[in-house]
Parts: structure tokens; sequence; C-alpha cells
């Protein structure tokens, strides 16, 4: 009995153990977040349409799984210099407990299930969603060790996901989708600003160079101003969903608010730009774009 019982332990801490590196492969909070963002802006879109937890669900399965995908392709390429960093270091295949073959047969399935999921919905999220992937995968990710342009390619298919959403819900590519996406690509910046300011030491292991240096250090001059803008280039995009019907003035007014309050952490970022200042910015940064989309869409359902 003693042996039996010993045996269920170690089988169940194996899978445990084996669920565990599988959803720090395909970055499972991450892709979860991206996800958010493309459910989000197809409600907006929807507008008036008929509401489908079916189609959610699918738009959902096809966009994880597509994100997946890119991430896993990011790990694999990525496996020497993630043993350099602390932060990195313990991921499954940094360790070796994941083969680079078995990450590349989770990526190519992953990666067709994801894609195929999409295009149940029209050829443009399909296509979308390969671009994403693609880009994601194959150009941010080796620009990562050549410089900040890096930032801002990545924005890119990041940003991606709204545009993806807008599109699966009206079927092509419309000035509220690319207002959206354009959105998700500028509250990207100073989010990934803050980000790479406080991990900066460890993407230097790796010879990562995700921000601005002068003289072996970050240049905070340069990355408090592009902050500072890309968090204003916010304000005039928040209006824009109203003025296409797509949202209420009273949700435009609480999304500026929320921009705001964005600007003023990347003014204080850059007028003090240390670790207390950068978390703040951060910190918000996880709430405004989840929050941005969804009064948009409150403020739609109460037109």
């Amino acid at each position: 009995m003693k042996e039996h019982t010993t045996t269920s332990r170690d089988t169940n801490e194996g899978v445990s153990g084996t669920l565990t590196d599988l959803a720090a492969l395909v970055k499972f909070r991450l892709s979860a977040t991206v996800v958010l963002s493309s459910v989000l802006a197809y409600m907006v879109a929807l507008g008036a349409g008929s509401f489908s937890w079916w189609a959610v669900c699918v738009l959902t399965a096809g966009g994880f799984l597509t994100t997946a995908a890119a991430n896993v392709l990011n790990e694999l390429l990525e496996k020497d210099y993630d043993k350099m960093m602390a932060r990195t270091k313990n991921r499954p295949l940094a360790e070796g407990r994941l083969s680079s073959s078995d990450a590349l047969l989770i990526a190519g399935f992953s990666s067709i299930a994801g894609i195929t999921l999409l295009a149940l919905f029209n050829p443009w999220t399909a296509f979308l969603g390969m671009v994403s992937l693609i880009s994601y995968a194959f150009v941010y990710t080796p620009l990562k060790r050549v410089g900040p342009v890096a930032v801002l390619v990545g924005a890119v298919p990041g940003a991606l996901p709204a545009l993806i959403g807008c599109a699966a819900a009206e079927g092509m590519i419309t000035t509220l989708g690319l207002t959206l996406f354009a959105i998700q690509f500028f509250w990207q910046l100073p989010h990934f600003y803050a980000i790479g300011y406080l991990g900066y030491a460890d993407y230097s292991k790796a010879g990562f160079k995700l921000v601005p240096e002068k003289n072996g250090d970050v240049n905070t001059d340069v990355l408090g101003r592009d902050s500072v803008l890309a968090s204003a280039a916010l304000f005039p995009l928040a209006v824009v969903p109203y003025l296409l019907g797509a949202t209420s003035l009273w949700a435009t007014a609480v999304v500026i608010i929320l921009s705001a309050v964005f600007l003023w952490f990347a003014i204080g970022f850059r007028s003090a730009p240390k670790r207390k200042t950068a978390l703040r910015m951060m910190f918000f940064s996880f709430a405004y774009l989840p929050l941005a989309f969804t009064v948009f869409w409150l403020g739609q359902q109460l037109l």
C-alpha cells in the first residue's frame, strides 16, 4: 500500500510538473492577456450584432494557440540566451526539461490549429494571425539583439490581436479596427519601456538591446521622453471610437481619464527615472488596456 501511494504521488507530481513546464513554454499568462485584448476588441466591433459565445470560444482558442506557437518559437530561438538571465534561466527549454524537438512539434501543431480556427471567421483573421506569428518569432526575436528598434517592431504583432478581434466581428479591416490596433500599439511602448528599464542589467547579460543606452547605461532621457510621447498619443485615439459611433461620450471621457493617469505615471518616470516610478508605470499599464476596451464596450451597450 505504501509503495502504491508513493507511486501515485510521484505520478501526480510528474503530471503537475509537465503541465507547469507547458504553461511556462507557451507563456500562459502572456498568451491569455493577448487573447483578452482580442476578445474585447471583437465585442467592441460587434456593435449591435448578435453575440455568440461559440464565436468567442473559437476566437479565444484560435488566438491562444497562435500566440502560444509564437511564444514557443521565441523560446526555441532564445534558449541559449535564456540561460544567461536570472528571469529566464529556469525556463523548461533553457534547463533542458523539454527538448527542442518536442517544443517545435508543439509550435507546429499549435500554429496549424490556431490559424485554422481563426480562418473559420474569414480570411483576414487567418492572414493577420499568421503575420503576427511570423513577425513576432522571426522578425522581432532576432532584432532584440540589434537595438531598441526591436520594441517598435515587436509592438506591431503585439497590437495585431486587437485588429484580429475587429476583423473577426466585421469581416474586414476597418477604421475602428485600425484605431484599436493603434491604441494597443502605443500602449505597449511605455509598458515595455518600464519592463526594459527594470530588467536592463539582466537583458544585457544576454546581449539584448531593448532600450536606448548612453555611456554603458540606460539613456533615461530618451526612454522617459518616448514613454511620455506614446502615452500622449492615446488621447486623440481614445476619441475616435466615439466619432465612429462605436461607443458613448461618457465611455470616451472615462478612457481619456485613464489615459491621463497613464500619462501622469509616464511623466513621473521621465522626471525621476528610478525603480519606483518604473514600477508604477508598469503596473498601471497592466490595467489600462483591458479597462479601456471594456469601457468602450460598456459605453456601446449603454448608448
